[in-house]
């Protein structure tokens, strides 16, 4: 991005390069064109379809940095480290969507703090109970494996 050029998959550098802005969003966006080694290239039918007369490729101003992101997001450290952050991922969503975690219902950073104490203590008990429910069904599978065993000696 920063020469402003690219390569096609047959190794060929693009011909032309335009940054192109959108005028409502201020979106920018670069197009490369390769105009002149497209027609009796070997990888056409990989490159392009059978009507395109040549490559275009439209990517955007931060392609680099999300290029290099991706690459990083392979690499075992990172892995690693987002390891830790899946554990929270599940609850923050919990939060947000079955117990309103999103929006404060009153005003003031005191009351806002309560707010989300009494969120909390509330999926934490709903998730004690859970937790004493599965507890309680395995029980009496147990009770009742046991019985039927005695049923059939």
């Amino acid at each position: 991005m920063e020469a402003r050029s690219a390569t096609c998959p047959a190794g060929q550098a693009s011909t032309q390069c335009s940054r192109l802005e959108e005028k409502e969003t201020g979106k920018v966006v670069y197009r490369f064109e390769w105009s002149t080694h497209c027609h009796d290239c070997a990888l056409r039918a990989q490159c392009i379809g059978s009507k395109q007369p040549h490559r275009s490729l439209v990517v955007g101003e931060h392609h680099t940095v999300l290029q290099t992101r991706r690459r990083e997001q392979q690499t075992p450290e990172f892995k690693e480290r987002m390891h830790v952050r899946n554990g929270i991922e599940s609850t923050q969503s919990e939060l947000v969507r079955a117990h309103g975690l999103r929006r404060a219902r009153y005003r003031g950073k005191a009351k806002l703090d309560l707010q989300m104490q009494l969120i909390g203590a509330a999926c934490n008990i709903k998730r004690w109970l859970s937790v004493l429910i599965w507890e309680a069904k395995a029980a009496l599978r147990a009770a009742a494996g046991a019985v039927e065993g005695a049923a059939t000696a």
